[in-house]
């Protein structure tokens, strides 16, 4: 029904630009009608994409302020903490929270053994964190971040911003309850990397 209603909006767009145009007399009327009849869906649009593009290079992507060496491990309480964190990248310790939200850890014994914790209280220094932004805003940020649990200092940051596209794009989105794609800073920086590139692991050796 919405792809329809787009549809017939465009076609009496069309139609009554196209009717304008045959009405009016001098030339040059004309041509601005049309012209004006291309840029009023369509200006706002490509002033956003160019701001994009220039917020994006001051702000989007990845951004180490300090990237911190030899450590046990970190908390990331958004996820199940998970045994790869270990035996793949090459951490001791990592926290998080079980589905049913109790706090939880993973920690690797002097056997190699790894073992689970539950309803522990977090210790670790280091926590990832997700930024969320407003999904309203015409730009949108959102992203995540490494800051160091005692002092507050944002060691490391990813930021993605994303466009909602000019008001027609908006407005045909909005037929769907859906936010406008008009483009995003891409490609979004991974939460494998963001960690693994601020806190290096103390098993160095067993993360490469």
């Amino acid at each position: 029904m919405g792809g329809l209603l787009v549809l017939v909006l465009i076609a009496g767009y069309v139609w009554g630009a196209a009717k304008l145009v045959k009405l009016v007399r001098p030339y040059w009327k004309k041509v601005f009608i049309i012209v004006a009849a291309i840029l009023v869906p369509t200006a706002d649009a490509v002033y956003g994409r160019i701001k994009l593009k220039q917020m994006c290079e001051a702000e989007g992507g990845l951004h180490i302020y300090r990237v911190v060496e030899r450590v046990e491990g970190f908390d990331d309480p958004s996820m199940v903490p998970y045994e790869e964190w270990i035996s793949k990248y090459g951490y001791r310790v990592v926290e998080g929270q079980e589905i049913g939200g109790k706090p939880s850890r993973l920690v690797q014994q002097a056997d190699g053994k790894i073992v689970r914790e539950v309803g522990i209280t977090p210790t670790t220094q280091y926590i990832y964190e997700t930024e969320k932004g407003n999904s309203r805003n015409t730009f949108d940020r959102d992203g995540s971040h490494i800051r160091i649990r005692s002092t507050g200092e944002v060691l490391s940051r990813e930021v993605n911003i994303s466009y909602a596209g000019g008001w027609f794009e908006r407005f045909v989105a909005g037929l769907y309850a859906q936010r406008g794609n008009g483009g995003n800073c891409g490609p979004i920086v991974s939460k494998h990397e963001l960690i693994t590139k601020t806190l290096k692991p103390i098993n160095r050796e067993q993360a490469k």
